[in-house]
């Protein structure tokens, strides 16, 4: 039987539960060098134990003179001053001889020989002199309690005096990976296991933020060895973080643990995603069950966990940087769940941005690598519409942001060589790309959601890619259709082709399993195109319905027997190492909007596409004809 979620509760609420409950949580205090206690943070005021400097000084290269004897001196009238008994050569830094008040800069000072100096302006007292404790008094405050100590704090603190400070300790947070299906990275994962990186995730923004951290050996699903793992790293440590086990199912066993050991504040939140987070106080520590979904156990990380660690060392978490964006499309979401959607961000105009969602899913983890920002959809809106507003937290910065360029359409390969090209060649920018298709491209091209699409959209009726579905998009505007290359397209098929597949006709037979890509991509009508040609009707293909979003996806399920064959280009093919049937020749073109041809990262963009350079490096990928590369034609439609 299934159990239920405790007593799941708005994000204010569990954040709330969780700051009065451990309000007072400090790690314990240390004293370390203040050499090394750059971002700690101080339990105790800080005085300073010396006056800095504790003499008078020189503050500038010259010579240390009376005051009163340079009286009336002037270019007219200048005055002689005997080198030792009426002034002394000093540079910065220098003390101040007792019988002198007053230093002039080196640059208004005529040595006239070996036992003179000539000036010609007169001096107040305490010219150019530093005072006594000019930079700090002994016994004034330089820090106070509960303060993060900088660079500049420490260089204050040791010219102080200041040689040691009591700072509070980092804390130690154990971290327990469990489950029977993961293995460590440096493993080649079998069937049916997983790769375990959830820990070196969450450590690795858990350091970020001050701690220290232990991660034990992976401990399989079996609740004794879970609880006795937890007990101990209790015993041990500042905070405890379990990963996975968090949910209501069958093998979940992190609640029942908890239960038994303390006392739970919550179990589930009203996120998505992050819903099946677990917080509980297991003998006056904080003790979290993160969900094993990735970007689950990241986002809790980061609105809960993150607000503790910062806490424990007596410091209030930094807000996240925010933003507003407008969306240009409908947005479902689910009301009653505060969502946090991963998004591409572009800069309309100033300080204006368009959000583009990216792929939902709690283990999809590239597309937080490609994400801009995660945009927060509020619990009471059953979504967003075309023109909503809503805030974004950046996990980039605004100004990089503001420099990329969006390319959402049909995947390709070499747009991963020209995007890690742009990134080698230092340009200001980088090529985010969203690969939904090419029909999808066009449409967010329109819709004004990205600066270019990337498409190769057969014509059936006439042999043509692209221009005719143009038309039918862009009516009445002018567009830039740019060539990027010619690429092969046919079959993928498990190495050796052990079901004897020789053309299109085969994927008919009643043992063939074909994987197709998602409506609207450009290899799709291929296909279709190809099955019209040979007379097949899509009810004979067993899998037309089942889809994939990438080439790659295609030829890594083909490769792993999930499929006999798959439509898509040769370059993948040769990645993923299986076999290739070609079958056609197509054109696959960028899409841009005539009102950008001045942009100058788009110059860029194809200026580096017609390098003959460039051109080679894609051939090379395999199944690619750059003939055309970089060829420009103009749109009136």
């Amino acid at each position: 039987m299934v159990k239920k979620y405790l007593n799941k509760i708005s994000l204010t609420d569990a954040l709330k539960k969780l700051k009065d409950r451990f309000k007072d949580f400090r790690t314990e205090s240390e004293k370390i060098k203040t050499v090394d206690a750059e971002g700690r943070v101080t339990v105790n005021a800080v005085m300073a134990k010396r006056s800095a400097p504790d003499f008078y000084a020189a503050a500038m290269d010259g010579i240390a003179v009376e005051a009163q004897k340079t009286a009336g001196a002037s270019e007219r009238a200048p005055i002689q001053l005997e080198i030792g008994s009426e002034a002394q050569a000093v540079d910065t830094g220098d003390p101040i001889p007792e019988q002198f008040n007053a230093v002039i800069k080196i640059e208004e000072v005529n040595q006239t020989d070996e036992n003179h100096y000539t000036i010609e302006k007169a001096v107040p007292p305490w010219n150019h002199i530093r005072s006594i404790g000019e930079s700090t008094v002994k016994g004034n405050l330089l820090v106070t309690a509960s303060h993060k100590l900088s660079d500049y704090d420490l260089a204050a603190l040791l010219e102080a005096g200041v040689t040691e400070i009591e700072v509070y300790q980092k804390p130690l947070i154990t971290i327990i990976p469990t489950g029977d299906e993961l293995v460590n990275a440096s493993e080649n994962p079998k069937i049916g296991e997983l790769v375990e990186f959830n820990s070196q995730m969450v450590k690795a923004a858990l350091k970020k933020w001050g701690a220290e951290i232990r991660v034990t050996e992976i401990i399989a699903d079996q609740k004794e060895l879970i609880e006795k793992a937890v007990v101990e790293s209790v015993k041990a440590s500042d905070m405890v973080i379990v990963l996975s086990g968090s949910s209501a199912g069958r093998g979940d066993y992190t609640i029942d643990i908890l239960k038994k050991q303390g006392k739970i504040l919550f179990h589930g939140v009203n996120i998505m995603p992050g819903k099946p987070l677990i917080a509980a106080e297991v003998k006056g520590i904080p003790v979290f069950g993160l969900p094993g979904y990735p970007l689950s156990a990241w986002l809790d990380n980061h609105l809960f966990i993150r607000e503790l660690v910062y806490l424990m060392q007596a410091e209030s978490a930094p807000n996240f940087k925010q933003i507003e964006a407008e969306v240009k499309r409908k947005v479902s979401s689910e009301i009653g769940l505060e969502e946090f959607l991963r998004v591409n961000l572009i800069n309309q105009a100033e300080n204006k941005f368009t959000a583009v969602p990216l792929k939902r899913g709690s283990s999809a983890m590239e597309s937080i690598l490609k994400a801009d920002g995660i945009m927060r959809i509020s619990e009471n809106k059953e979504g967003l519409h075309p023109g909503d507003r809503a805030p974004v937290i950046l996990l980039k910065e605004k100004n990089r942001i503001k420099n990329d360029l969006l390319l959402i359409g049909s995947h390709d390969l070499s747009l991963d060589l020209i995007r890690n090209e742009i990134r080698k060649r230092n340009y200001n920018f980088d090529l985010k790309l969203q690969t939904v298709g090419s029909m999808a491209g066009l449409t967010a091209l329109r819709r004004g959601e990205s600066h270019l699409a990337g498409a190769h959209l057969l014509d059936p009726e006439n042999g043509e890619y692209n221009v005719s579905y143009l038309r039918k998009f862009f009516k009445g505007q002018k567009l830039l259709v740019v060539n990027l290359v010619y690429r092969e397209q046919g079959l993928y098929l498990k190495k050796g082709n052990p079901k004897n597949i020789a053309n299109i006709d085969d994927l008919t037979q009643n043992n063939i399993n074909y994987i197709n890509r998602q409506r609207g991509a450009g290899t799709r009508v291929l296909f279709d195109f190809l099955l019209s040609q040979n007379e097949i009707e899509t009810n004979q293909i067993s899998g037309y319905e089942k889809e994939e979003y990438t080439h790659i996806a295609a030829a890594a399920a083909v490769g792993r027997g999930s499929a006999d064959a798959a439509l898509g280009i040769r370059a993948a093919a040769e990645v993923m190492d299986v076999d290739f049937l070609p079958l056609a020749e197509e054109k696959y073109d960028l899409i841009i909007k005539a009102e950008n041809i001045d942009d100058p990262r788009i110059n860029k963009l194809i200026k580096l596409i017609s390098e003959n350079k460039i051109k080679s490096k894609i051939e090379n990928l395999g199944g690619y004809n750059c003939q055309e590369t970089g060829n420009i034609k103009k749109l009136q439609l």
